[in-house]
């Protein structure tokens, strides 16, 4: 139980160390947010971005280049809200373990519900480390009942790669349905 809960707690700290840091980055790299990006690459990441690159005019007239969110700061972004509801339905299972008015089975089953998410939390880092560790270079898995969405930024592609990719993805979380996207930037 107190490795559990050192786990939690260094997951904890970690979301509010990248919290604290979008507070404080500069307001240049807040306006160009995920959520300003096209609705068919800010609903899902099996698309290749397009180039971000845009131009845009300063006081005096004369064009500027700005970047917008690069694929790693939409990995992040990513990262940040899977945790932030994971850590919530976590919560609510903790809550229910802890209630006095929840029958037994109620208790026992928010207990199973809370090991299993924590269980595929760390399935899922797994994975994105061993892909990580194969050379590419950031990784993004998520994963639910039936399917695992795998997300690598990478300037190579092919269908051999893909499918070590699903190997490796399914040698750690089973034979689910695996998609793999390649994104370049």
């Amino acid at each position: 139980m107190k490795r559990q809960t050192i786990w939690l707690l260094t997951m904890l700290s970690l979301v509010v160390v990248l919290s604290v840091y979008y507070v404080t980055t500069p307001d240049k790299m807040k306006t160009a947010s995920f959520m300003n990006m096209p609705n068919n690459q800010a609903n899902s990441l099996d698309s290749t971005p397009k180039d971000t690159n845009k131009t845009s005019k300063n006081d005096n007239g004369k064009e500027t280049a700005t970047t917008e969110d690069s694929t790693s700061e939409v990995f992040l972004k990513q990262r940040m809200e899977q945790e932030d509801q994971r850590s919530q339905l976590i919560e609510e299972y903790k809550t229910t373990v802890d209630s006095a008015t929840a029958s037994a089975e109620e208790r026992s089953q928010a207990f199973t519900n809370m090991k299993e998410l924590e269980k595929l939390t760390a399935l899922e880092s797994d994975v994105e480390t061993m892909i990580k560790e194969a050379g590419y270079k950031d990784v993004l898995v998520r994963s639910n009942e039936n399917e695992v969405n795998v997300a690598v930024k990478s300037t190579k592609h092919s269908k051999k790669e893909a499918n070590d990719i699903i190997q490796m993805t399914r040698s750690v979380l089973g034979e689910k349905l695996v998609v793999v996207s390649f994104m370049t930037k």
